[in-house]
This record gives C-alpha cells, sequence and structure tokens, in this order.
C-alpha cells in the first residue's frame, strides 16, 4: 500500500471514530423472534459465497426469519464474480462505490444501512474499513461480531474465538449465543 493509500486510510479511521455514537438505541433479539437479520461480508471467492448462501437459507428454515439479507463488498474497481450477479436478497457494492475515505457511497448501501435489521452479523473477523462504515451507520437493533479490543463500541455482542477459527465454527457459536439469549416480548 502505497503513502497516498495509508493516508487516506488513516482518515478514513478517524472519521470512523468520530462517527461513533455510543447513545445509539439497542434491543435485544434472538433468532426465534428476529424477522430480519442482515449479514456483512467480504468476498473471497465462490465456496465462500456459497457458504454465506448456505448459512442465509439455514436461518429461514432452522428459525423462520423471515427476511435474511447479505451485502458483500468486492475489492476490486472491476471485475464482479458471475455468482453476485443474480442480487436477490444478496447484494453488493464495489471499491469503485467508496469515497476517498473508503466510506461506501452506494444506494444499495444507503438502503442496507436505513433498514432496522433485528440483527446485523458481521462474518469477517477483521473488516475492512468500508464494512465498518456501513456495521457503525447500520440502523439494526443487534450487532454481533468477532471480538475486537478497538472496537467495543461497535458492537453489541461479540464472540472471541481462536485465531484459526472457520467460518462453521464462527456460526456455530454466533447460532447458540443467539438462540439462547433472552428478550422482553414487546
Amino acid at each position: 500500500m502505497g503513502w497516498l493509500e495509508n493516508m487516506k486510510m488513516t482518515w478514513g479511521k478517524n472519521k470512523l471514530k468520530a462517527a461513533l455514537n455510543t447513545n445509539r438505541e439497542t434491543k435485544i433479539s434472538n433468532f426465534h423472534n428476529a424477522a430480519r437479520v442482515a449479514l456483512l461480508y467480504e468476498e473471497k471467492g465462490e465456496s465462500y459465497f456459497i457458504l454465506v448462501k448456505q448459512y442465509v437459507k439455514y436461518l429461514k428454515s432452522e428459525f423462520g426469519v423471515k427476511e435474511v439479507m447479505a451485502l458483500c463488498y468486492i475489492d476490486d474497481k472491476k471485475e464482479v464474480p458471475h455468482y453476485h450477479t443474480h442480487r436477490l436478497k444478496f447484494d453488493y457494492f464495489m471499491k469503485s462505490e467508496l469515497n476517498w475515505y473508503y466510506e461506501p457511497q452506494a444506494q444499495q448501501v444507503r438502503n442496507f444501512e436505513s433498514t432496522p435489521y433485528d440483527i446485523l452479523i458481521n462474518l469477517e473477523r477483521t473488516p475492512s474499513l468500508p464494512l465498518q462504515f456501513i456495521q457503525l451507520k447500520s440502523a439494526a437493533k443487534l450487532k454481533v461480531g468477532y471480538y475486537q479490543v478497538d472496537k467495543e463500541d461497535y458492537y453489541d455482542l461479540m464472540l472471541d474465538l481462536k485465531e484459526r477459527a472457520t467460518f462453521d465454527e464462527y456460526v456455530k457459536q454466533v447460532n447458540h449465543y443467539l438462540t439462547k439469549i433472552n428478550y422482553e416480548r414487546t
């Protein structure tokens, strides 16, 4: 990464910290009472896309979640993998849709951020800056992700897994806690 990219990344991280809202209203949910669940992830190839797709199907069939939306960041300016082109309950945005600070500017991202999902699950151990902006700005009531010591204010529930935890190990822990957690009926 060149000096200009480093400077842009630093400014983006500072902008992200400045946008942090620690007074955000949260609401505890679990998979048994959630109607809308959102997933954030980064493009890692077709096999990873299939894992995410299977997880979406699992959440719908196992827990009866009515709507599961998955949003993917593709860190490529030109090429969209063929498996991302259908966009039905899966969407993506690309590097070309970021501003100078790495903040997403795409309409589909704004729609995602403004939707009041019951649960937002970030599937990335170390999310890129664009995903961190979405995580922070999301109107989701419960935000879930991997434990990161410097991101405790960004999540409502963080899971501390070993460094080499697989996708399956992570979602197994997410499923465990989001089926056991109690909630208040409104």
